[in-house]
């Protein structure tokens, strides 16, 4: 019988709970039962067991529904898991020849599907309500998604499945914790990755889908290997069964979300190419404002803890982290307005896209990765007490004096200023800028990528070649500021500055 479309009413999905069984555990006396290792290498019951649980208790969901053979559903813990399945593995795994068998085995007949799509405002089933055991064949839309999630889950061979919407029990802070940390691992786990895009009926309406637009789908999207496209009415938006690997499927996903198709095949998480990650993360929103940070802990592959309430702080603490153990200058590269905790940080990821065509070229990810074995910049910089520690050619400048303002005329927020160096090795620098800091009594640029010397030392000579376009911060100073040092100024767009000549400088340390 086909199982496309809405669900027959033979094969309806009925709901039921397992409750919560003591933690599986295997000790002596469960040992002593199982057969001794044979000399081939052979795995016995306890090696089955074993390995099953390593597999479930750190690479899949806390809670998954599982789908019976004639529909029945069940949403099932970890420790209910294992029990359901240890009949089947025992008996499928006994006659593997060796032991280096059992993980993909075991792997192969616990697979599940994840369901990824956008939530609607009410109506969604909860943790709560599918751990009561009742029927439920409700017309609300989101248990008809939820029923149809899981017979696709069932087309592709999975008898298993995760939603975000009833498989977290969001009452418990460890288990949602838990869940936000491990969520990317549990997509790129996942057999296939099943998207239901509500509103689109063609890969022509991507442009308008508003799953693409949420922050929390980004790293669905980049996490599973497999990955498959449904539309409003559940029609496959494509003839493949994995449209990571179709073609037109790939362009479209490329040209709606600004990624590569190398990164859309191949995404590797962690703190490299920061600032391109940031960019991505730009065009998306979030309900709740810690997400921003949040739904960025597994694609930068970095530990923070959730601690919904702290608002914006989320931000600041995840650049902080990300500040700590990135070495790469250009997360340096962001314009506009910065965090209200501190200075050197930004706002949002949005921060990252506040550049012009000068910028653009230095920034470019195909120079910027052939230029990281030549040490360009400070490797090392760090957040202190005092704010980002840095090494930077500093270059001081003159303010030249903006227009004065016509009498009645409308105020403005910004103003270009021009900064002019005595020195015959750099052109002049112009940036759009708060108003705010125009009381600042010394000026100076701080130059961020120059190619550091061979030494390795703190305090050594930068380099700067001819003709070469640099980032650079614009730095004000008074006798307000703190620790009587440098403030960062805020402008709209990264500033960079042009040199004339080759030069050769001693770098400064800064606190920013």
């Amino acid at each position: 019988m086909s199982l496309r479309g809405t669900t027959p009413p033979d094969t309806a999905l009925h709901w039921q709970t397992v409750l919560t069984r003591p933690s599986v555990e295997f000790d002596a006396e469960d040992e002593s039962s199982c057969e001794e290792v044979d000399q081939d290498g052979a795995p016995t019951e306890a090696d089955i067991m074993t390995v099953t649980a390593e597999l479930v208790f750190n690479e899949m969901p806390s809670h998954l529904i599982y789908i019976s053979d004639d529909y029945e559903t069940t949403l099932i813990d970890r420790e209910t898991l294992v029990d359901l399945f240890r009949p089947e593995l025992i008996s499928v795994c006994k006659d593997l020849v060796s032991k280096d068998e059992l993980p993909d085995v075991v792997r192969q007949k616990l697979r599940y599907a994840a369901l990824s799509h956008r939530w609607l405002s009410v109506g969604e089933p909860t943790f709560q309500e599918m751990s009561v055991e009742r029927n439920h064949q409700s017309t609300r839309p989101g248990l008809i998604k939820l029923r149809n999630f899981c017979q696709k889950a069932r087309e592709y061979g999975c008898r298993l499945a995760w939603s975000d919407t009833c498989c977290i029990d969001k009452k418990s802070s460890a288990e949602l914790d838990e869940a936000i940390r491990a969520m990317f691992k549990w997509y790129r786990n996942a057999e296939i990755c099943i998207v239901f895009l509500a509103d689109s009926s063609s890969i022509s309406d991507f442009s308008e889908e508003v799953w693409f637009q949420r922050g929390w789908t980004l790293q669905e999207l980049l996490a599973p290997p497999r990955i498959k496209f449904y539309g409003r009415h559940w029609d496959e938006l494509s003839r493949s069964r994995n449209d990571k690997e179709d073609h037109s499927m790939l362009e479209a996903l490329s040209h709606v979300t600004g990624i590569s198709r190398q990164n859309l095949l191949y995404f590797s998480p962690g703190l490299v190419d920061v600032r391109e990650k940031m960019i991505w993360a730009s065009k998306r929103r979030t309900t709740r404002v810690e997400d921003i940070a949040y739904s960025l802990i597994g694609i930068l592959n970095i530990s923070l803890n959730v601690a919904y309430g702290e608002g914006e702080r989320a931000f600041r603490r995840l650049m902080e982290a990300i500040i700590q153990a990135c070495r790469e200058w250009q997360i340096l590269a962001w314009a506009g307005p910065h965090s209200p905790f501190q200075a050197s940080i930004p706002h949002s990821p949005l921060a990252y896209c506040a550049f012009d065509e000068a910028s653009t070229t230095i920034l470019l990810p195909n120079r910027y990765i052939t230029d990281r074995p030549s040490k360009l910049g400070d490797p090392f910089f760090t957040m202190t007490k005092r704010g980002l520690e840095l090494e930077v050619i500093l270059v001081e400048m003159m303010l030249q004096q903006p227009a004065p303002r016509r009498p009645g005329g409308t105020q403005k927020k910004t103003q270009t200023i021009r900064l002019i160096s005595d020195s015959a090795d750099f052109f002049d620098v112009t940036a759009q800028c708060d108003i705010t800091f125009l009381p600042f009594s010394q000026w100076a640029v701080a130059i961020v990528n120059y190619r550091a010397d061979e030494s390795g030392k703190r305090g050594g000579i930068g380099k700067l070649k001819s003709a070469n376009d640099y980032l650079c911060f614009i730095l004000g100073s008074s006798i307000h500021s703190a620790h009587g040092g440098w403030q960062k100024v805020e402008t709209q767009k990264i500033v960079t500055i042009r040199t004339k000549r080759e030069v050769y400088q001693r770098v400064t340390t800064v606190w920013l």
